[in-house]
């Protein structure tokens, strides 16, 4: 009988408020320090704001990488570290690279929002750092709020499983700026004290810029943790708001435990979001009961690094590997009082406990949620479940572009209109759209939602056989245009919450999900151009776990004007 290819963590390296490389992180947090500290108005916000950002004794290591942005030098030092320890190069074409972020260089959209500098696109941010390491061809960008993380490590799970590539390295990064400070503060999310998850008295997070990144590899030593299993979903509720119930939460739990044949007896920890705001630590807990899970101690890195975005789903990866090694869980620092309603198990005190699997997990605007298992070798469990044999096929298509919308080739709406706005209300108005909310949205959402609308028309999946897969070139630029713009001009007190809340490209599949109930698998994936062959690959491959029935892929672009979608639905046959 053919095994399943292992999936060994090899290497990994942190850059964060706490330290610039793995072990000065580990040490703070044994120490139980926090590297929330008070910032003066004027650098990352206008006020006084309590935030985790790096020290600036990185720089004086960068000094030859002036040439790159902030970010792209966290990028490649990560990155750097990553290869030191493993002795591996990525110029090696069975080698692959991941970089996750929510929002990239988006600090150089402050100086001329009207004419976004290049390095602004988030696939220029991977152009450039992957042409650093001599991968350029080899570069993945994935943007999914703040599950990127989480996503991307699942992402190269699957490559490696597949046999694209042998080994992936995930980077994960976001540094801070009044673009994402006054955005947080615009929803009232943000704490006046160091963050406390769980607590009675948490009324908030705290935001933190940090860079990690992990080399998984199919080869790996008895002492390397294995990524034994990972899931992806929607709550299909609310994009800015978690779920009351915890129930898409709950499904990844559940089918990232599924994959890597484990029970609920199994899991020694739980390593959650638990960004302390109200609701997403009620959510959380939820999820846990409703995965059975209420028995397992839990903690979270927030009070530690703050919210890293982009980075946290890699960062907080890397403690867990370090806690499933060191046989310790680290305490979560803040936590006094139990304070949410489905009572869970947290301590402020580290401990060492016996260890063999542990639980990651994520959750974003979009309602997207992520969960991973990282397991000690000598622990894992071969999967029983054989993987479907599946053959999908296209049953619809749709393209909207220049005031032209076609289905499976032909066009079946078109207008006059002399702009976007008039042409995608007057498509939305002739399928019958009646949703008030449609005209609330951004325009890359209306551009999305529209094109979902026909292709989902007459069709009707449960929630958790369909996903879908979009990707694009713009990300969220040309609201995060809008964003920046009123900030630059009257501050960042008039950021509104409702402009914020789409400088997010997933948010376009959020909305998507809601309308559709959709709680399958969604990622956002970005990209200079279309490769509709290589998303329509990643999407039988997880169409082939046996996870979807059915799967919308998709190219959603739209940037000052200029607009394309292109959308496929893929439907199984067993």
């Amino acid at each position: 009988m053919e095994h399943p290819i292992s999936v060994y963590i090899t290497a990994d390296a942190l850059i964060s408020s706490l330290g610039l490389n793995t072990q000065e992180n580990i040490e703070a947090i044994r120490k139980y320090r926090s590297g929330i500290t008070m910032h003066e108005a004027g650098v990352i916000s206008d006020n006084p704001i309590l935030a985790a950002t790096i020290n600036t004794d990185i720089w004086n290591t960068a000094k030859s990488l002036d040439a790159y942005t902030r970010l792209e030098q966290l990028f490649i030092l990560a990155i750097q570290d990553t290869l030191s320890h493993s002795g591996i190069s990525l110029a090696d074409k069975n080698c692959g690279l991941i970089l996750s972020t929510t929002k990239g260089n988006i600090d150089l959209l402050s100086k001329h929002p009207d004419k976004p500098d290049i390095k602004a696109y988030l696939w220029e941010t991977g152009r450039r750092v992957g042409e650093y390491f001599q991968a350029s061809d080899r570069v993945e960008i994935i943007s999914n709020a703040c599950i990127s993380g989480v996503s991307a490590l699942i992402v190269a799970k699957r490559w490696i499983e597949t046999g694209r590539y042998q080994k992936v390295i995930v980077a994960g990064g976001d540094i801070l700026s009044h673009f994402i400070t006054s955005g947080f503060l615009s929803f009232r999310s943000i704490s006046s004290q160091i963050c406390r998850p769980y607590d009675t008295r948490r009324d908030g997070l705290n935001l933190g810029e940090a860079c990690g990144a992990i080399l998984l590899s199919s080869e790996g030593k008895d002492t390397d943790i294995i990524l034994s299993g990972g899931a992806i979903s929607n709550d299909a509720n609310h994009i800015s708001g978690p779920s009351r119930t915890g129930d898409g939460l709950y499904f990844a739990i559940h089918q990232a435990m599924e994959e890597a044949s484990i029970t609920t007896s199994d899991v020694s920890f739980i390593n959650t979001h638990g960004t302390a705001t109200v609701y997403n630590d009620e959510m959380e807990a939820k999820a846990i009961h409703l995965a059975g899970l209420e028995m397992v101690p839990i903690n979270s890195m927030k009070s530690y690094f703050g919210h890293t975005l982009g980075a946290s789903g890699i960062i907080e990866s890397i403690i867990c590997i370090h806690e499933l090694k060191e046989k310790v869980l680290f305490g979560t620092l803040g936590y006094e009082e139990a304070g949410v309603s489905m009572p869970v198990i947290v301590q402020a005190e580290h401990q060492e406990i016996p260890m063999k699997h542990c639980i990651k997990t994520a959750s974003g605007f979009g309602g997207c949620n992520a969960a991973i298992v990282l397991t000690i070798p000598e622990y894992q469990q071969q999967s029983q479940k054989k993987q479907a044999s599946v053959t999908a096929h296209t049953t619809t298509t749709v393209s909207i572009e220049n005031a032209n919308l076609c289905m499976n080739g032909e066009t079946f709406f078109s207008s006059s209109a002399p702009d976007f706005a008039q042409f995608i209300r007057e498509a939305y108005k002739n399928i019958g759209g009646s949703n008030m909310k449609f005209y609330k949205m951004d325009d890359l959402c209306k551009l999305g939602y529209t094109a979902a609308e026909y292709l989902l028309k007459g069709k009707s999946f449960q929630p958790e056989e369909i996903g879908i897969l979009l990707a694009n070139s713009a990300s969220s630029l040309d609201t995060d245009i809008h964003h920046q713009t009123i900030i630059n001009q009257e501050g960042d007190h008039a950021a509104s919450p409702t402009v914020f809340v789409y400088t997010l490209p997933n948010v376009v599949a959020g909305e998507i999900c809601i309308r559709h109930k959709i709680q399958g698998e969604n990622t956002f994936f970005i990209a200079k151009e279309f490769d509709a062959d290589k998303l329509e690959e990643y999407a039988r491959i997880v169409m082939k776990k046996g996870k979807l029935k059915a799967c919308i892929i998709g190219w959603c672009n739209l940037l000052m004007g200029k607009y394309k979608a292109d959308f496929k639905l893929i439907e199984v046959q067993y």
